[in-house]
């Protein structure tokens, strides 16, 4: 830490100019002199001088907010629950417990390859989430990870042992069950576990978005208190019927995405308060285009037929 430049940002807001283009400049291995130095300048004092301007809010305006700030707030709410309840944790927390009881002597090895799984997963959710919008990764996230968590939870339930909880098991079924977690993590990290931190952070006006944010973060951490405190109490008395809790929560999920979830990608601030006054449906917010891109693109004669690259331009 101590090598590295010191915040662009933090260094313009404490009119430090010079200095910022020192530290942009090592960043990006270019001279401070360099023109793509002074136009990264001119870019983060105008996102500085923007939030300067839109001031703060007070924690009534979470509530009295508009356009429609309420209904963000409660989105974000439950979205970062949600991610919780989708039962990651339930892994993550107690995957060598629940290794044991599949029967692996060596269970913080299938700790350590689940650690694995979820690391490389998590570029893959970057490039997903990215291509293919937010809505989708989530609705599709909730869909196969609610497919996973019931055939863990059958296999566990029914077929892992042979005279009943606690006793001899099926390896086979085990390493069955060891592949669809494997799975279920890869489905949770290329979608869920990055998806809910884009939306929260593309939804929410600058004067109140650091307080939407935390009051979010708040529900995804108090949710996840309440997993790693109940999980043993809860496994040790309906053992892996406990995963269909999680498979009701993934169902929900899906059915929230799809009624309450606007598609955020390619709109800056400004356009998603645009995008939440216009009263287009989430499920039809996809193919929404910002008035003030509609305009433009009706003035300079481009057509929603143009090929992408004359959209670009």
């Amino acid at each position: 830490m101590a090598a590295m430049p010191e915040s662009p940002r933090y260094l313009i807001e404490k009119k430090k100019i010079e200095e910022a283009k020192v530290s942009i400049g090592r960043s990006n291995k270019v001279s401070p002199e360099d023109p793509a130095v002074y136009t990264e300048v001119q870019l983060i004092q105008a996102g500085i001088d923007r939030e300067n301007l839109a001031g703060s809010a007070s924690w009534s305006q979470l509530i009295t907010g508009k356009p429609r700030i309420f209904n963000r707030v409660v989105v974000g709410m439950v979205l970062q629950s949600l991610q919780q309840l989708t039962g990651d944790n339930y892994f993550f927390y107690y995957g060598t417990t629940i290794f044991q009881a599949i029967g692996l002597k060596d269970s913080f090895q299938t700790s350590i390859i689940l650690g694995i799984v979820n690391f490389a997963s998590t570029f893959v959710g970057i490039w997903t989430i990215e291509r293919f919008g937010r809505r989708l990764c989530l609705l599709t996230g909730s869909a196969l990870m609610s497919v996973t968590f019931i055939i863990y939870s059958v296999l566990g339930s029914v077929h892992l042992y042979k005279g009943g909880y606690g006793g001899e098991t099926y390896t086979d079924t085990g390493k069955a069950m060891i592949f669809i977690t494997c799975l279920f993590i890869f489905f949770f990290a290329s979608t869920w576990a990055g998806g809910v931190y884009t939306i929260v952070s593309e939804i929410y006006p600058l004067r109140i978005r650091s307080k939407a944010i935390a009051v979010g973060s708040a529900c995804n951490w108090i949710w996840g208190f309440l997993i790693s405190f109940f999980t043993p109490l809860i496994t040790a008395d309906i053992h892996f019927y406990y995963g269909f809790v999680f498979t009701g929560c993934l169902i929900f999920s899906f059915f929230f995405v799809f009624f309450f979830v606007y598609e955020t990608k390619g709109l800056s601030l400004e356009e998603v308060d645009e995008l939440y006054s216009s009263g287009v449906l989430p499920w039809k917010s996809g193919g929404w285009v910002p008035p003030s891109k509609e305009a433009m693109a009706t003035t300079t004669g481009y057509a929603s037929e143009s090929k992408p690259e004359e959209e670009h331009v």
